[in-house]
């Protein structure tokens, strides 16, 4: 008798149907590794320790960064970094000296007093136009100006809302700074308020529409990253009028541009140090037109040095002063040596009437960090001549290096006056920590 054949069970059915999806998944793996695909072993991962009901997908490919990443969060990490950091100007590192260290430099430049007057004004002006350019006067200067931050002391209110005259000149103005490269202006000359907040504003808003910053306006100093050093650089006026402040507190505005107060710059600085200021430069308008350095200068001199100072640099007296260095025991206890320069001089104006209004000189600074800190590391000079010449019946100036070339068209007795305005500066410069750049 023949048995009945009997037809696949269930159970051989449901195994045969798992070894087909097994081999076709093998399948798919072997093409995938043959051709330019590329496998998610995360997710392979992930899917066997779902299995375990131990962790999800993500938590696995996390740690599988981590892995690959000795030392780093994978994902996590770069999700962190994503957030938005504080902007700082790249660090350029220089050789310290000791096996595998670097040291972070950062350079400043100044220049004196820049005052458009009215001869100078004019000089801008072009009749087929009707407007005025302000961009050629500091471009000999454009090359010594480079640096990590750079500033002069601006004796102008600018603005388009009333008549021009020697001390308020066009918004454009601003321009002479920017097409030099130079990055702030500080502007708390004793006429800044003349015209009232309303001038004041208008200079600051000038400067600012041409990314030039504005130390000494409406704040005492702020906080500045420069490749790696936090610098709080403070600016303060000391010659503006007993009537002129009396004005300002009436209205509100004492605060507008900060007074050269020796017990407030002190508390600026104790402030700024324990707020992470590694690096103080004081910024301070004072002295008297064509006057030597006066005792009440020395005096508020050694306050800010003894208050921790690094570097004091003054404008004012529109003509060259010394600069020293000032020693004094500092708020930690330990020697500390302050460079004080009186005066840069002037470095644009139209007054002729000799050779000490003629020069100026740029003061160039380094500080350097290492383990121990940052500290002042270098500080040279660059002297400058205001050279007028005329040319199609109209005077022009430019501002020029004494050390470098002539430029062309400098005739034999314009190099005289030139030479004359060098030797001015090199002479308050004698016995300085100075040297020439």
């Amino acid at each position: 008798m023949k048995r009945k054949r009997r037809g696949v069970s269930f159970g051989t059915t449901v195994m045969l149907v798992l070894l087909a999806v097994t081999l076709g998944g093998s399948v798919f793996v072997v093409l995938r590794l043959a051709g330019n695909g590329s496998i998610d072993l995360a997710r392979v991962a992930g899917a066997l320790q779902m299995e375990k009901g131990d962790q999800k997908i993500e938590d696995i490919r996390i740690q599988q960064d981590s892995a690959a990443q000795p030392g780093g969060p994978g994902e996590a990490s770069q999700a962190a970094a994503a957030v938005p950091q504080p902007t700082q100007t790249p660090a350029s590192a220089v050789p310290s000296g000791g096996k595998g260290a670097e040291t972070q430099r950062a350079v400043l430049t100044f220049g004196g007093t820049t005052a458009i007057e009215t001869e100078v004004r004019r000089s801008c002006y072009f009749s087929d136009t009707k407007k005025y350019d302000f961009t050629d006067m500091f471009q000999p200067l454009r090359e010594a100006f480079q640096a990590d931050w750079s500033c002069v002391f601006l004796e102008n209110i600018l603005s388009d809302d009333y008549k021009v005259n020697a001390s308020i000149v066009p918004a454009s103005a601003a321009e002479l700074m920017s097409s030099a490269g130079i990055k702030a202006a500080f502007g708390g000359f004793s006429g800044i308020y003349d015209k009232g907040q309303a001038g004041l504003e208008s200079t600051r808003r000038a400067l600012e529409s041409q990314g030039i910053l504005t130390p000494g306006l409406e704040a005492n100093g702020e906080l500045t990253v420069l490749n790696g050093i936090r610098f709080y650089i403070g600016a303060y006026t000391g010659t503006i009028s007993a009537s002129s402040r009396k004005s300002m507190a009436k209205n509100g505005d004492d605060a507008a541009v900060p007074a050269a107060d020796p017990a407030a710059i002190q508390q600026d600085i104790q402030n700024a140090r324990a707020g992470g200021a590694e690096a103080v430069i004081i910024l301070i308008h004072w002295g008297r037109d064509g006057k030597n350095v006066d005792k009440s200068q020395r005096q508020m001199a050694q306050q800010i040095a003894e208050a921790g100072a690094d570097v004091i640099i003054g404008s004012g007296s529109r003509i060259p002063q010394a600069a020293e260095m000032i020693s004094v025991t500092g708020t930690d206890g330990r020697p500390h040596q302050t460079l004080c320069v009186y005066s840069l001089g002037t470095l644009l104006s139209g007054n002729r009437n000799n050779a000490k209004r003629l020069g100026s000189y740029l003061l160039h600074v380094t500080f350097d960090k290492g383990p121990d800190g940052a500290a002042l590391t270098g500080m040279s000079y660059t002297p400058v001549y205001i050279w007028r010449y005329k040319q199609d019946g109209k005077f022009n100036y430019r501002c020029v290096p004494v050390n470098g070339k002539a430029p062309d068209g400098m005739d034999s007795e314009q190099m005289k006056t030139m030479e004359k305005a060098g030797n001015a500066v090199a002479d308050v410069l004698t016995g300085s920590p100075l040297t020439v750049r």
